[in-house]
């Protein structure tokens, strides 16, 4: 070890060993044990008073330790001169190096240390230099001291024992003045010690005045940007001192830097190094790339919710609280931050990000809304982020405090803030497949947490709110959510206590009942009769909203309005199953008094006057038959003939005005005068005909000149402006207020039609001499008829997430068609094929809820399907048909088609007798599930009983059919076929051709006759086959005949090339019946069924031909000229008799595949085709050689030899076509004979001459072209 090293250590000196007595014996006592030794004094004051007792003593003084500072003088010396041996070494070396081994030591240099390096060198040499003379200048001084010192000093005895030498020492340190508080531990690392800290060069831009840090944590926290150019910076003052430029880089060849240590270059180069860079077989040294999802998952975002740009989270000072999670320089928190953060055990943390987190969701749910400014990134991630989110907080719910009050924020703003409009939306379900967060919630778990919480007690108040409407919306959902609530142990006793049962008379400090709590138990009631039934227990508990009325009442008069509306709707929802309708009896005095108050001018709530008629209605139904109450008998006819609510609503009428504020109050009100009539009809003598005068000579008047007309004429106009309205409406436009608004009108105008049919005399006593009443029923007709083709409809079959539920709103339209269909029925002057065509067109109209409606009109339809009305339209039937049951053969089928759920029954919007029995659910199905009900009724409503003989083995209908019921599969087809074809033509003489079959649904509702054989053991005996009957061909070709290009020649053809389908073609039509099927695979089956059992049946062989048309894929042709090439001259379909509206579907544009055109040149030359598949394979062949036909896909080469196979092979008859065919894309298709006259077309004749002569056949076929 060398002498510098050796001082570094200071002396080191063992202490002697001290002699410790013997240890004492025990002096034996006299019990024979030891004896006991108190432990009153420490073992330290034992141990000492031991030491004394023995006459050891411990030293006064430590051992003398040498000091290492006492070489510092010799080690500066060495190091100095180390540091000039070095320094004139590097100076030989850098004077002997050439100039580019300089460049490249210098450039070596700047790449490792960076380019100031030069500055950073040119500083230490100066430090250096000014640190040399500092110490020259303190050894001078110190000299003269020592001097002075040394004269006077007496040299101290060197110590001759340790213990000497210590106690000296001791003896100095106390002398010696203490070191200050702030010198330099001595516990510093030696590597350390000499480590001064250095400051950045600053430039005047650099130096920047930003806000004070906030004060407060609730005060906002700003993003703040590096100034601006504008004064609004304050200036420190200019920096006046010199800034050393940065070195020059010399203009020297590049070198080819060192790769950094640990990257894949420097493992490559260290340990691979005859590998080449882009070695596959290395390439997992290299870096990944970040992903999509790490990109934007580096959106970061401040505790507002607010994103921060990226651009700005670099430079944001750090006092806003937004670098404490952040990695590297960046602010913020990026999502997966706070999704870790969330879960955090630091209870402020975790509270802090659920609360951005609420507020992050906000902002993504309004990206729905277009508003996308900064999150941009998250586009296409919504539904994701948003269960991400909503399960955060699902998690976080049981716990308490400000953790779980953020908590229930995070989900309330993940389920209710998500689209707060669609809360206002009842009666629907809103299920659909974008509200995966809310389906991903488990409700086992969920909905107790809830009631936990409620349960606590120690919630706030806006939590409560919150979690309220939490549970609303998720009522909403589904009907099965729904139930879920309502059977969670202790949730809806819960709100109950907590939000309704609030004391009577209230405080300052006490809390107010809410309403939106009743609007819970309505929307829960709506879902399910069970529900209904369950909700029941606590109807009770509302009559205190009854019982004291809103001037009477403690509460705000606004709120206790709210209360007693929302109380009358819960009621009336119970009534729509014949539930609870003994209340009527029982608070028959607080209904009075509630009568009183309806009637007098202190109310002024029209909300609450519609509530109250609605109610009244509701219970009159349930008195009308007793028996469809539950229990029976809750409610009879002659308690509301007693209570005289009819003379009450006609005290209401008085009071009402024609503003649209009223409309709905009359729409009540007449909604309450039909029941009575109806009920009338059922429980009074003469079928209530005395009540229907004394009704009549009330409102007579007001209907021929008087505020009822106003109204009804009112409603007439808003409505067709209102729908003229929608249709203008721009893409991105609610159309909510303007549905809503529609509804109430539409209402009301029913209830008009409703209280005219009620005014009628029973339908048994024939049409009536008079109306009853006058109404506008030209302009009901004209507003009915545009009703039923307005494009709302198509809000049944909308992707759209704004517009997926509030087709809810149609109800009242298919409302106000079916009463304007009854009332149309019961009109003198309407014939019954006019009846039958409105009928036909208002069934794809009804809605899930009008199945009972539906079925009225359908027995109607049934019942005029005779052979004399028939004979009437022209459509002549065997009498074999009605012998069999005419149309009461395929009437379960019809009823099924209908209604196929036996165990949903939607109630209707007016709840009538037989619906309070039997209806399951109030609300409308979601946008998922509608289609799987009968209603709307599709337009091949009429050949659904072919799906069942189809679906034999499964069918629900061949399972429960109705006693004395006995018909063959033949009599079926039949039946079927002939409703088909008066449908048709009842429909087409009207003009109503929106709602006849279209062509493609027509095609394969025949397909399906003839699939009807698939499957099926095959005998020698054909006529057992059903499309073989003489009717049901004969049946077949009259609903095909339609569309025919026979029946389409008339109309010109001046369209496109392709003509675009205005409906679904074959594939997309038989979605419906194969599911996820493919049509091809149909076809394929078809066409070997074809070739198995057809003999050449015509109208079998036409319906092989309309999926081999232009408009659909490559491999239907290919099947058919290929793989079942050897059926197609059995195909004698003529030309005329083509299903397709348009020839040009077959024919344009021109086939270009190779194999599709040898299929076609193959049929020509080896088959004796015949008919339209003749002209097919004719004009492709033609087109591919003449270019006068196809310009654009024409080439020579093939064109060539097409002509030479076509001469070659083909007979005389074959060639001469071929030379003359001629076409054109545009205007009408060209038959034969007009499409061989080439004479007539000019110069194509002398052109395809000269394209002959140049293959060397002019002399074979010049004579074709001077034909004439």
């Amino acid at each position: 070890m060398s002498q510098n090293n050796s001082s570094l250590i200071g002396s080191v000196i063992e202490r002697e060993p001290t002699s410790h007595p013997a240890p004492k014996a025990f002096a034996p006592a006299k019990t024979g044990f030891p004896a006991v030794q108190h432990r009153s004094k420490s073992a330290f004051a034992r141990n000492i008073e031991g030491l004394r007792k023995s006459g050891a003593s411990r030293p006064r003084y430590a051992p003398t330790i040498v000091s290492s500072r006492l070489a510092r003088p010799s080690e500066s010396a060495d190091l100095d001169d180390w540091r000039s041996q070095t320094s004139r070494e590097n100076e030989e070396r850098v004077a002997n190096m050439t100039e580019e081994e300089r460049d490249r030591e210098r450039q070596e240099i700047l790449d490792r240390f960076g380019a100031g390096i030069g500055d950073l060198l040119k500083r230490v040499r100066l430090a250096r230099e000014k640190q040399a003379k500092s110490v020259q200048g303190d050894n001078n001084s110190s000299s003269l001291v020592d001097a002075t010192q040394g004269q006077n000093s007496v040299f101290e005895p060197v110590p001759v024992t340790p213990r000497e030498s210590i106690g000296r020492e001791i003896a100095s340190n106390r002398l010696s003045t203490p070191p200050p508080a702030l010198s330099t531990s001595s516990t510093r690392p030696s590597s350390r010690a000499d480590r001064k800290l250095r400051f950045a060069e600053l430039s005047p831009e650099d130096v920047h005045v930003y806000e004070s840090a906030p004060t407060s944590p609730r005060r906002k926290a700003l993003a703040l940007p590096p100034p601006s150019s504008d004064s609004s910076a304050v200036s420190l003052g200019r920096f006046s001192g010199c800034l050393a430029p940065p070195a020059p880089t010399p203009a020297s060849p590049k070198v080819d830097a060192e790769p950094e240590e640990g990257s894949a270059e420097y493992i490559r180069r260290r340990y691979f190094p005859n590998a080449p860079a882009n070695d596959p077989n290395i390439a997992w040294m290299q870096e990944s790339q970040p992903s999509d999802l790490q990109a934007a998952s580096a959106l970061r975002f401040d505790l507002s919710g607010a994103p921060i740009p990226l651009s700005v989270s670099s430079t944001l000072p750090t006092h806003l609280g937004l670098h404490h999670h952040a990695e590297g320089t960046h602010a913020g928190y990026t999502l997966d931050d706070m999704f870790l953060l969330s879960r955090s055990t630091v209870p402020a943390q975790r509270a802090t990000m659920l609360g951005v987190l609420a507020k992050v969701a906000q902002r993504i749910a309004a990206m729905s809304k277009g508003e996308t400014e900064g999150v941009e990134g998250l586009l296409g991630r919504e539904e994701e982020l948003r269960k991400r989110i909503v399960a955060a907080g699902a998690e976080a719910l049981p716990e308490r405090g400000s953790v779980g009050a953020r908590a229930v924020e995070v989900v309330w703003q993940c389920i209710v803030g998500w689209d707060e409009e669609i809360t206002t939306v009842e009666g629907v379900e809103m299920d659909s497949s974008s509200d995966a967060a809310i389906t991903s919630l488990r409700l086992d778990f969920f909905l107790p947490q809830i009631a936990a919480l409620f349960a606590q007690g120690d919630i706030t108040e806006e939590t409560k709110l919150q979690l309220l409407g939490i549970l609303h919306r998720l009522g909403q959902q589904s009907n099965s959510f729904a139930t879920a609530i309502v059977t969670t142990p202790k949730l809806m006793h819960s709100i109950i206590h907590i939000f309704l049962l609030t004391p009577v008379s209230p405080t300052e400090t006490s809390p107010l009942p809410d309403p939106r709590a009743i609007e819970l138990l309505i929307t829960l009631a709506n879902a399910s009769r069970q529900n209904a039934s369950a909700l029941q227990e606590f109807a009770d508990a509302l009559l205190r909203f009854i019982s004291f009325l809103p001037p009477s009442s403690l509460y705000p008069p606004v709120l206790a309005t709210s209360l007693l509306t929302a109380t009358l709707r819960f009621y009336t929802v119970l009534a729509t199953y014949g539930l609870y309708s003994h209340i009527a009896t029982t608070a028959m005095e607080q209904l009075s008094q509630l009568s009183q108050y309806i009637l007098s001018d202190a109310c002024s709530s029209s909300t609450l006057v519609t509530a109250w008629t609605d109610l009244s209605a509701a219970w009159m139904v349930c008195a009308i038959d007793p028996h469809k109450t539950t229990p029976d008998h809750e409610i009879l006819w002659s308690q509301i003939i007693g209570w005289g609510w009819s003379s009450e609503v006609n005290n209401l009428s008085d009071r009402l005005g024609t503003e649209q504020k009223d409309w709905l109050m009359w729409a009540g009100v007449w909604k309450v005068y039909a029941v009575w009539l109806e009920g009338a009809r059922v429980n009074c003598i003469r079928g209530g005909s005395s009540e229907r005068m004394e009704c009549l000579d009330v409102i007579r008047d007001g209907f021929t000149d008087g505020k009822e007309k106003e109204v009804v004429i009112g409603c007439l106009d808003t409505i067709k402006q209102s729908m003229n309205q929608l249709v203008s409406l721009p893409p991105g436009q609610s159309r909510l207020p303007y549905l809503r608004a529609i509804k109430g009108y539409a209402t009301t105008l029913s209830a008009a039609i409703r209280l005219w049919l009620a005014c009628l005399p029973p339908l048994s006593d024939g049409p009536p001499d008079s109306p009853p009443f006058p109404l506008p029923f030209p302009r009901i007709s004209d507003l009915c008829a545009m009703i039923t083709v307005h494009p709302s409809w198509s809000l049944l079959d909308s992707k759209d997430r704004n517009t997926r539920h509030v087709y809810v709103y149609l109800r009242s339209l298919s409302e106000l068609l079916s009463g304007y269909l009854r009332l149309s029925r019961r009109l003198p002057t309407t014939p019954k094929e006019l009846w039958t065509a409105q009928a036909l067109s208002i069934l794809s109209k009804l809605l899930p809820g009008d199945e009972e409606i539906a079925l009225q009109v359908m027995d109607d339809i049934l019942s005029l399907v005779t052979p004399e009305w028939l004979d009437g339209l022209g459509i002549r039937t065997p009498p074999v048909i009605w012998d069999r049951g005419g149309m009461n053969v395929i009437k379960p089928f019809v009823v099924h088609a209908i209604r196929p759920h036996n165990d949903i029954h939607i109630g209707p919007t007016s709840p009538t007798p037989q619906s309070i029995s039997t209806a399951t659910t109030q609300r409308f199905p979601s946008a998922t599930v509608l289609r799987t009900f009968g209603l709307p009724f599709s337009r091949e409503w009429t050949l659904s009983p072919l799906d069942h003989l189809l679906h034999s083995g499964t069918s629900q209908v061949f399972k429960a059919l109705p006693v004395g019921w006995d018909a063959s599969e033949v009599e079926i087809v039949r039946a079927s076929l002939v409703l088909t074809r008066v449908c048709q033509e009842v429909l087409r003489h009207y003009s109503l051709v929106n709602f006849v079959l279209t062509r493609e649904e027509a095609v394969f509702g025949c397909m399906k006759v003839f699939m009807l054989e698939h499957g099926q053991t095959q005998t020698t005996d054909s006529t057992e086959e059903v499309f073989r009957d003489q009717i049901v061909g004969q049946f077949m070709g009259d609903v095909l005949r339609p569309y025919t290009v026979s029946a389409a020649l008339s109309r010109s053809s001046s369209g496109p090339v392709i003509p675009t389908p205005a409906h679904p073609n074959l594939e997309q039509v038989a979605t419906n019946f194969l599911g996820a099927t493919p049509f091809y695979q149909y076809y394929t089956d078809f066409l070997a069924l074809y070739d198995a059992i057809s003999f050449s049946h015509p109208l079998f062989a036409s319906l092989l031909l309309p999926p081999t048309s232009m408009r659909y894929p490559f491999d239907y042709r290919k099947h058919l000229w290929n793989d079942f090439g050897h059926i197609l001259k059995t195909v004698r379909t003529p030309i005329d008799q083509v299903i397709c509206e348009d020839l040009k579907e077959y024919l344009w544009p021109i086939e270009e595949d190779p194999q599709m055109i040898s299929f076609y040149l193959r049929g020509l030359l080896k088959q004796q085709l015949q008919g339209f598949v003749h002209l097919v394979a004719l004009h492709h062949i033609a087109s591919s050689i003449w270019f006068d036909i196809s310009t654009d896909s024409w080439g020579e080469d093939r064109a060539g030899k097409l002509l030479k196979a076509v001469v070659d092979q083909g007979n005389h008859e074959l060639v001469r076509e071929v030379v003359q065919y001629r076409q054109h894309a545009a205007g009408a298709t060209l038959l034969p004979p007009q499409c061989f006259d080439l004479a007539s077309s000019g110069q194509v004749g002398a052109s395809r001459l000269e394209f002959v002569a140049s293959l060397g056949l002019r002399d074979r076929l010049q004579g074709l072209f001077f034909m004439s």
